[in-house]
């Protein structure tokens, strides 16, 4: 696994680098008119399914309009530069509900079982297939011709049945770390970019004491997860990490059965304890971390490196750093995201004909590059220009992506249990420094429950 995703990473790496989750620039859902418009415009398309029997098409010369949900901070402008091209050029709408980070999981399963989903949906990929059943409900695209252009189609391929559900954007995704305002750290005096955890800490202190918040982190659980995910993979290491989930998932071992983790949890506790965290981190919001790490308020975030890019997408003077480095000395590693954002279809869309049209579309650099043009990043396609390494990236790509120092993060090894770790083990991460009612190993011990419960309700032998 380490050599593989090695080869990856640096086989893609002329390519640029990846941009993610993150964008604190909110799109408008149309207005009213435009509302309006798309209502009458599908009512006609109606009429010439049930007059012919066959789904209307740009083709035709008539508008076509396809509907998509795409969470808050992913509505790139780039995104939004594909979606107008394809208005321009191919007479396709795509209607766009842009709903909140928070809320997508929950929206996107209440739209699915209500039989009512929009043509396209974002989410990562593959991390969707583990949260809802592809099968049932997205459209198979293994036999698409984009396909065959794919960099690494093992990375977005159902694990279950080999097939591929979901329209990626990128081959490898983010390398997490901290995001760091290289300002902020000058006005404060911290000379020195932290190299191990107690350095941090230092750091934390003298940014605390020049009246600048040491680390923001929102109310997204999403968002403080990834610290744990981070620092569980380098504890374990990749050889160690999948033998300790595959022992998880046979019920041959308990989370709480490596204190290791507890550990983890504790120290990302202790930052809170220390007053090294913003004092409204139950309130903030995703958006709210870009703009105080864009000005200078605050000086560090941890996250995948899409969150730079988002940065200085909301200040483009900013000076943005960020490196990579572990609660344990002597761990010399950094972790990688391994889910691509994308869009999956819905499996009963009554425009699946134009949905593939589209997705053919994106895939080609006319339109992909438009993806890539402000957010470097690795495409998905080979021949897609994801533009160059962006310099806040320089000192994590020399120290550890050319020398094939990277492994995924721990949910990668775990990822049947996303929509249970979703619901129940992030939410304590953010819970038990709001509350102040739980450790690490309070943490792992309730999460334990939880997971003997979904592994018995998901009729897994080992577990009944």
């Amino acid at each position: 696994m380490k050599k593989l995703v090695a080869l990856a990473l640096i086989g893609v790496m002329s390519l640029g680098i990846f941009a993610g989750c993150g964008n604190g620039n909110e799109k408008n859902v149309a207005p009213a008119e435009q509302a309006a418009s798309n209502a009458q415009t599908e009512e006609k398309a109606a009429e010439e399914v049930a007059e012919d029997g066959q789904e209307a098409t740009a083709d035709t010369g008539e508008a076509v309009t396809i509907s998509a949900m795409i969470q808050q901070s992913r509505y790139y402008d780039g995104l939004q530069a594909m979606i107008d091209k394809l208005k321009e050029e191919e007479n396709i709408i795509i209607d766009v509900q842009v709903v909140p980070d928070a809320e997508s999981l929950n929206m996107l399963k209440m739209k699915l079982n209500s039989g009512e989903a929009p043509d396209i949906i974002d989410y990562n990929i593959p991390a969707i297939y583990d949260i809802v059943d592809p099968a049932k409900n997205f459209a198979d695209m293994s036999n698409e011709a984009w396909v065959g252009r794919l960099q690494i189609p093992d990375n977005v391929t159902c694990k279950a049945d080999g097939k591929i559900y979901g329209f990626p954007f990128l081959s490898v995704p983010g390398t997490h770390g901290f995001i760091y305002n290289m300002e902020a750290f000058e006005k404060a005096g911290v000379t020195a970019v932290p190299t191990t955890w107690a350095e941090l800490l230092e750091a934390c202190e003298t940014l605390k004491a020049a009246g600048i918040t040491p680390i923001y982190v929102p109310k997204d659980s999403w968002v403080p997860q990834i610290l744990m995910t981070d620092n569980f993979a380098k504890i374990l290491g990749a050889d160690g990490a999948q033998e300790f989930a595959d022992k998880l998932m046979n019920n041959e071992a308990k989370w709480t059965d490596m204190p290791e983790l507890a550990e983890v949890i504790d120290q990302y506790l202790d930052l809170y304890a220390k007053g090294y965290i913003n004092d409204n981190f139950a309130s903030a919001t995703y958006d709210d971390a870009i703009a105080a790490v864009a000005d200078g308020s605050a000086a560090m975030h941890f996250n995948g490196d899409f969150f730079a890019a988002s940065v200085l997408e909301a200040n483009p003077d900013a000076k943005v750093g960020m490196f990579a480095m572990s609660m344990k000395d002597g761990v010399d590693v950094a972790t990688e995201n391994m889910s691509s954002p994308g869009f999956v279809a819905y499996k009963d869309s009554a425009n699946l004909d134009t949905v593939k049209k589209v997705f053919d579309l994106w895939s080609t650099p006319e339109y992909a590059d438009l993806y890539f043009a402000d957010r470097p990043g690795f495409p998905a396609f080979a021949d897609v220009n994801g533009g160059e390494i962006p310099s806040y990236l320089n000192d994590i790509n020399d120290k550890f992506i050319k020398a094939g120092k990277v492994i995924p993060e721990w949910n990668y090894y775990v990822m049947d249990l996303n929509a249970l770790c979703e619901s129940s083990l992030y939410v304590y991460y953010v819970d038990a420094p709001a509350k102040g009612n739980m450790d690490g190993a309070a943490v792992l011990e309730k999460f334990q429950k939880d997971f003997e419960q979904y592994m018995k309700d998901q009729g897994v032998e080992a577990f009944n």
